[in-house]
């Protein structure tokens, strides 16, 4: 009930965060009359990408709210102005940030007033925030500069690419390695150019004849020099006379004043007139739909200082006097391009969209930072007070966690958002009766991490650390928040929050479908939203199909007619969430699972389970079985029933918990006779502390041998699960790995190959060695696989005419063949020694979701496939499986947008995938 109520609790979340609109306070700013920093063009002139420029020096400065908490019912934003050091009589600026951050700063190109251009480069991937080192460099090579676009998505090959319009309307590529200030090469392009404008890696230049001509950064990479047709001319645009990058879409300007349009990906599309456009002086285009069905996704800036929906002719809600509009690019992610917009108005105050507590804008107020980081200025006290710690290297959440000490009102907004890998709070969201409690698990949480919890109002919970974990305990009903702050060298603090609901057991029951019906429309296709929506529907049908039998003379048996009840039991409650889906146009990523629960009486150290096979072979109305043996369960997996019965007809589970922590499994037949194993996996969890479970590993031991099987936390039933399919003890321990070659990767693949070495997935190499690097063999691939799943069986026996005894992998292979994880080739070779493709390696990866979590393949693979330029390179048979990896991260769209389907994959690429995979399943 507890975990069905935190389920539910998400709907209620949903439905505080996403219905209905907050009303912009219009023209009203008396309520910040007083602030220091309201009317920022005063002072500064306005760039992209959150960037500004003061008109007095040239001083070079970035805004964000980073540190201000954004609240629906705030009147306004407030956000801090950072100076970036050492600049000075600057004209354009154009950099490099993580997620298109400017506060992620990782590289910057300044053109000066005097025509030159000064860079700055990170090294060791450090922010300019927290570099020591700030002083730009000049670039002697490059003078009589009047405008220029920069791209680093050469990083991986430590180049940097500018592209420059001097003064005499020529236009040069310069590629320079990063941290240098001199070329390595340098190109002319063009001539008789009037401007140059880029967005995500595409460059755009205007010349003198109104004609449009457009390359791709990479096409100039030291690399790719030689294999380019150089810029192409986009046909149907003549007589511009300017261009504006409007995210997915852009636009071109002419002379008479029409405007039109063109696809950014679609560069051999024919530009289309935009009749409701004509003589507009700036486009404003939402990245998504936004939550207020009054609002349209363009606008265009019309001569009346106003916003007119170019779909329907209506004017935007509450914005008058704008000035001129502007916009940041934040790229791609999770196959979507997304971009923020702001727009000065004529008083000089700046108004910012902020879509996920807003639709409309409202006011940024502007808070000056010193080079230090101290704020000056009024109204400058932050809202947060972060109070308790939970520091350890591994993401550990020990530590003391106090309440908080903040008096905010209650807010429904969306968490902060972390980059990747994203630090996510489960549950999301936590419902309790009084009395009731729930511990908190962090994932994504990288090494060096110092975690402070804090909670809203202490009087509805409270957050204490119970054995290194915290856990929030219910003490009266109402709503309220609780905060996890992240901390990190290298990194600014960044909050998510989960949200705590303490109700009455008696409003629980009609809560999901309640909850379901009030969806707004324009969140029913949110992949967040659907995927937990999906996931309370399967909590309510599990505990519709919960048991507690008795045990006839000290044995619990599993009956025909007590699955059948369940099975019964389940299927009314999986009708009725479906059909609630489907009456409310809520369409699932996968199919609904239903889990089934067979309770037991608590405080035994012995259990004993008969299961009887005629209950459990060929079922289809029931996926999985989970019996609980006191703090440890048991999950069957009933498509596998045939399987794991093999000859048996009865199957006796003997589970004992023994005095070293360990828990004794038997497999016995009727007679009581153990059984060696058993021929399919079950599924043991043990009870774990989730601060130790990045480093540790379950073990089976039997006698001396004392063996790593893997396992992941669960924090939805508080244990280290892993599959087992053998007689013998089994226990939770540390079993940390580390590999010298990976300290200097980014810190996912390092936690990855952590995380997998310390399950026994992974191994070193050479000296102890990963070697991230290294070309991955089929082989071992396979062995990864085998240990991830613990499927090793050193009886089975291979069927490839060139794996053979004693090679090192042939009891892998053996393995895999049995259980059908790699497949060899229709010559009846497995070709151990072959590198592995791509497209190989995210199938199988993909084929485990299919059949594991029920995830569809995509009925719209190319949705995902077309950002790849070279998707051509994907075979047919792979598409669904590359499609479903790119939906579910299994795979990152790189920044080249090349896939290389069938080119070889790396350890470190392996082991990244095989991480995301492990933690999915």
């Amino acid at each position: 009930m507890k975990r069905l109520m935190a389920a539910l609790l998400s709907l209620m979340l949903i439905l505080t965060a996403h219905s209905g609109s907050v009303q912009a306070k219009g023209n009203d700013i008396s309520a910040v009359s007083e602030q220091q920093y309201t009317r920022i063009g005063e002072d500064y002139d306005i760039l992209d990408g959150n960037i500004l420029l003061s008109k007095k020096d040239g001083t070079v400065w970035y805004w964000d709210f980073s540190g201000y908490p954004l609240h629906a019912s705030d009147p306004f934003y407030k956000a801090r102005l950072k100076q970036i050091p050492g600049l000075q009589d600057v004209k354009q600026f154009s950099f490099e940030g993580k997620d298109g951050e400017s506060r992620f700063m990782t590289n910057y190109a300044a053109l000066k007033k005097d025509g030159t251009v000064w860079c700055w480069d990170s090294r060791n991937n450090t922010y300019l925030i927290d570099s020591s080192r700030t002083t730009p460099k000049p670039i002697k090579d490059l003078n009589h500069v009047t405008s220029l676009v920069a791209d680093y998505s050469s990083n991986y090959q430590k180049f940097k690419t500018l592209y420059v319009l001097k003064s005499d309307g020529s236009v040069w590529c310069w590629v320079g390695r990063l941290g240098k200030a001199s070329s390595t090469a340098q190109y002319k392009l063009l001539d008789d150019v009037v401007s140059i404008k880029s967005a995500d890696r595409h460059v755009y230049a205007v010349k003198k004849d109104g004609s449009v001509w457009q390359w791709e950064a990479y096409m100039y990479w030291p690399q790719n020099q030689f294999n380019n047709e150089g810029p192409k001319q986009i046909k149907g645009l003549v007589d511009i006379v300017n261009i504006e990058m409007g995210g997915l879409t852009n636009y071109a300007y002419k002379k008479d004043g029409t405007v039109w349009s063109w696809p950014m990906y679609e560069p051999e599309s024919i530009p289309v007139q935009l009749h409701k456009a004509t003589g507009v002086r700036g486009i404003v285009q939402f990245s998504s739909q936004p939550t207020d069905s009054n609002i349209d996704t363009t606008y265009a800036l019309r001569k009346d200082d106003k916003l007119w929906s170019i779909d329907n002719g209506k004017v935007f809600p509450g914005l008058t006097d704008i000035a001129s509009v502007h916009h940041k690019d934040k790229g791609r992610h999770m196959g979507k391009y997304i971009f923020k917009n702001y727009v000065l108005k004529k008083d000089q105050t700046l108004w910012a969209w902020e879509d996920s507590v807003s639709a409309l804008p409202k006011l940024v107020v502007f808070t000056k930072e010193s080079a230090s980081g101290n704020r000056s200025g009024k109204g400058n006290k932050s809202t947060d007070d972060y109070s308790g710690t939970a520091d350890k290297p591994t993401g550990d959440h020990s530590g003391t966690v106090n309440k908080s000490t903040g008096d905010r009102p209650e807010t429904k907004t969306q968490p902060v958002i972390r980059t990747s890998p994203e630090v996510s709070l489960y549950p999301f969201i936590t419902m309790l009766q009084p009395g009731g409690q729930q511990s908190i698990a962090a994932n994504n949480v990288l090494p060096g991490t110092k975690i402070t919890y804090t909670i809203d109002d202490p009087s509805i919970g409270t957050i204490a650390n119970v054995n290194g974990i915290p856990v929030i305990t219910a003490n009266k009903s109402g709503q309220t928040i609780v905060r996890a702050t992240t901390t990190r060298a290298g990194f600014p603090d960044e909050t998510t929050y989960l949200l705590l609901y303490v109700v009455d057991g008696s409003m629980v029951s009609d809560t999901y479908f309640n909850a379901v019906r009030s969806i707004p429309d324009a969140d029913k296709q949110n992949s967040v939203i659907v995927e937990g929506l999906t996931q309370a529907g399967e909590l309510v049908i599990t505990a519709a199909s919960s048991e507690k039998p008795t045990p006839v003379n000290g044995q619990l048996v599993i009956t025909p007619e007590l699955i059948d009840r369940l099975a019964g039991n389940a299927s009314k409650a999986k009708s009725a969430v479906k059909q609630a889906l489907s009456e409310n146009k809520i369409v699932p990523a996968r199919e609904l699972i239903v889990n089934a629960e067979i309770l037991s009486l608590p405080a035994q150290n012995e259990y004993r389970y008969k299961l009887d096979k005629n209950g459990l072979v060929g079922r289809k109305d029931i996926d999985y079985i989970t019996v609980y043996a006191g703090d440890a369960k048991l999950v069957f997996n009933v498509a596998a029933a045939e399987r794991l019965f093999h000859s048996q007809s009865v199957i006796v589970i003997h589970l004992v918990k023994e005095n070293n922590a360990g828990y004794r499994i038997q497999f016995l037949d009727e007679q009581g006779q153990e059984l060696s194993g058993v021929s399919s996996n079950i599924q043991l969890i043990l009870p774990a502390n989730y601060a130790d479970a990045v480093h540790s590993s379950m073990f089976y031991v039997n006698g001396k041998i004392k063996q790593p099987i893997g396992g992941k936390y669960n924090p939805s039933k508080n244990g280290m699960e892993a599959e087992i399919n053998r007689s013998g003890t089994y226990l939770v321990d540390d079993n940390s790995k580390s590999f010298p070659d990976i300290d200097d990767r980014d810190p996912e693949l390092k936690q990855a190959v952590q995380f997998l070495g310390s399950k026994g997935i992974v191994t070193g190499k050479d000296k102890g060695n990963f070697e991230p690097d290294s070309l991955l063999t089929r082989a071992e691939f396979t062995a990864m696989l085998v240990r991830a799943f613990n499927v090793m069986d050193e009886t089975a026996k291979e069927s490839f005419s060139d794996v053979h005894p004693p090679q090192w992998h042939h009891p892998f292979v053996a393995s895999s063949e049995k259980n059908h994880i790699v497949e060899g080739y229709p010559d009846g070779t497995f070709k151990p020694d072959r590198t592995i493709s791509r497209e190989e390696m995210t199938a199988i990866g993909a084929r485990f979701l299919h059949e594991r979590k029920h995830y569809y393949y995509p009925s719209n693979p190319e949705d995902y496939l077309n950002q790849f330029v070279d998707k051509e390179t994907i075979s047919k048979w792979a598409k669904p499986t590359m499609s479903l990896a790119v939906k579910q991260r299994l795979i990152d769209v790189p920044a080249d947008k090349r896939i290389k389907a069938r080119e070889a994959v790396t350890r470190g690429e392996a082991a990244r995938m095989l991480y995301r995979l492990y933690l999915q399943l």
